[in-house]
């Protein structure tokens, strides 16, 4: 059956916020005796697809249990259970030798229903507080654990109606429309069980995921995790049309992060996002784990919210600008490259309200610079190079928060103008300030690169792969991984970040480079020609002595320098 469902196609009515009640498909009660087979319909009601395997519910109701007193003790359920449903028993239920299940078009479950149909919420008498399958025990451990877990993503939905439908319903009364920009509105955290650090995890996260998005695009963050919330950010909450929150939940010593994003004109959750780990590893908030599901959620917040944005609003080209000019960027082309200069203009006649966005406006006029060096894009002549000093010296003395904007600045500094001191500073300055940023660990290893300390920026590298993993750049630092790989001499490794990189972007010229001499430093001819034919193909200049030097960096590189060696009998 496809389509919205009708409520008389239902022959089965069960109420599982609150406490259990189960009626026919014209509001008439029906009693289900026994508690285990209260417990069969709860677990299949809240299943995947309304459908549990015998094994799995064998496990949640009888654990203390053998297999054979357990699955004789689920055959009395359920004969208890069709019994006690009588005529309806027929078209709700859907049991076979492996499962146990309900029949979705069947069966109507409130706590679903309400997340089709938000204005349910209400009419159904419930609020944040309700909880779900109210004082419900039946003294299984495992079963105990599982209802634990489905209560908390129970509060999760209640909170998340209970927040958003006042905004909604400010929206409608006054007239307003959601503006044309970006508006966060987070949510309390929801805390179960852990020690401190836990309850200030919570907290942590969330604001470090918030701080990586508003590097990349303006954003406008509205507070509501306290409990007294003043009246005018509940009022702005109506702008919203996402909302965040994030749940830490400890069971012993085992922890799940869950970060969650909901949609507010659906009033439903958009996406969620886990990991799991230990007590213990929440005492190190600066972690690669922790800093890895920071750098996951916000590349895909990101996504989410370019996503609601109109492409081609005049009003929203600021806020698109610093992302997608990135991105653009990285395509490298030289349409590209104008595409990217023409919208970082767009963005800066927008008069930008200072701060970050500005800030990386700024940035990354500078770091496309780059490419005219590195990628043979543009041109860079000098006049271009003296405005460009003045433009990084003016960025630098307006101190700059935003890690993206150092590291396009520290980068352009150190390997444009050759000034490796200074863009040290600043690299190092960009990763202190964001730890989770993988653009400014990827591009520390660059500098790590260009001063020869190559054990240190192959870590650096493989950092960077880690937290941008999600990322639509994550080729780039594929490529710096393999650059590093090259010159500390892990060959292999650096064949295989190379051709990862080429697979997402077959005209990066620097993995090309990277990936040809690896492939020469272990006898891979035939290879490292067929790369060399396809860099000339984009590259033709690269045949110039003078211009690999350029291209790799090497300005004062001795001749036996490995890349050089590696490379001399490819280009002969």
């Amino acid at each position: 059956m496809t389509g919205a469902r009708t409520e008389t196609s239902h022959v089965l009515r069960l109420y599982l916020a609150g406490p259990m009640r189960v009626t026919d498909g014209q509001g008439q009660k029906l009693v289900i005796r026994g508690r285990k087979a209260q417990a069969l319909l709860a677990l299949t009601a809240l299943a995947p697809q309304m459908h549990r395997t015998r094994v799995w519910l064998r496990d949640k109701l009888w654990s203390q249990s053998d297999e054979t007193r357990s699955s004789t003790s689920l055959r009395q359920s359920l004969f208890e259970l069709r019994r006690d449903l009588g005529a309806q028993a027929g078209s709700a239920l859907d049991i076979n030798a492996d499962t146990v299940g309900l029949n979705p078009d069947r069966v109507w479950v409130d706590v679903t229903e309400v997340q089709r149909d938000a204005a349910l919420f209400s009419r159904l008498g419930l609020n944040e507080d309700t909880e779900l399958l109210e004082g419900f025990d039946i003294g299984d451990p495992e079963f105990e654990d599982w209802l634990q877990a489905a209560r908390f993503d129970w509060t999760d939905t209640a909170e998340a109606l209970a927040a958003v439908r006042p905004a909604r319903l400010l929206l409608s009364e006054t007239g307003r429309a959601i503006s044309d920009r970006f508006c966060l509105a987070l949510m309390r955290g929801v805390v179960q069980g852990g020690d401190e650090m836990s309850h200030h995890l919570s907290d942590f996260l969330t604001e470090r995921i918030v701080d990586n998005i508003r590097e990349l695009m303006p954003v406008q963050v509205i507070d509501l995790r306290s409990r007294t919330a003043a009246i005018e950010d509940l009022a702005e909450s109506a702008e919203a049309e996402f909302f965040c929150r994030m749940r830490v939940l400890c069971i012993g010593r085992n922890v799940t992060l869950t970060f969650f994003v909901y949609r507010s004109s659906q009033l439903a959750i958009e996406w969620t996002q886990s990991i799991q780990c230990t007590l213990e590893e929440l005492h190190h908030a600066d972690n690669l784990l922790l800093q890895g599901f920071v750098a996951q959620n916000t590349d895909r917040l990101a996504k989410t919210l370019l996503s609601h944005i109109p492409a081609d609003s005049d009003e929203t080209i600021a806020l698109r600008a610093g992302h997608t000019a990135m991105n653009l960027l990285f395509r490298l082309d030289d349409d590209a490259l104008d595409q990217a200069i023409a919208l970082l203009d767009k963005a800066e006649a927008a008069n930008l309200s200072g701060g970050t966005a500005h800030s990386l406006i700024a940035g990354l006029r500078a770091y496309a610079a780059s490419f005219a060096v590195g990628e043979n894009l543009g041109s860079l002549g000098m006049d271009e190079r003296l405005r460009l000093h003045d433009l990084i010296n003016t960025q630098l003395e307006d101190n700059p928060f935003n890690a993206i904007t150092l590291a396009c600045l520290g980068h352009v500094i150190g390997y444009v103008f050759q000034e490796h001191d200074l863009a040290g500073k600043v690299l190092e300055r960009a990763v202190a300030l964001n730890p989770s940023q993988a653009f400014a660990w990827d591009h520390l290893a660059l500098h790590k690169l260009y001063t020869g300390d190559y054990d240190t920026a192959l870590r650096h590298a493989q950092r960077a792969t880690q937290l941008g993993a999600f990322s639509p750049i994550s080729y780039s630092y594929d490529t710096t991984l393999a650059m590093a790989a090259t010159l500390a001499g892990d060959y292999t490794r650096a064949t295989l970040a190379g051709r990862s990189a080429l697979q997402k972007q077959p005209r990066y010229k620097a993995a090309l480079r990277y990936l040809m001499v690896a492939q020469s430093a272990t006898g891979q001819r035939l290879a490292a020609e067929e790369t060399r034919t396809r860099l000339l193909h984009l590259d033709p200049d690269f045949a110039d002595p003078q211009v690999q030097l350029l291209r790799f960096g090497l300005r004062d590189a001795p001749v036996s320098h490995p890349l050089l060696r590696n490379l001399k009998p490819l280009m002969e």
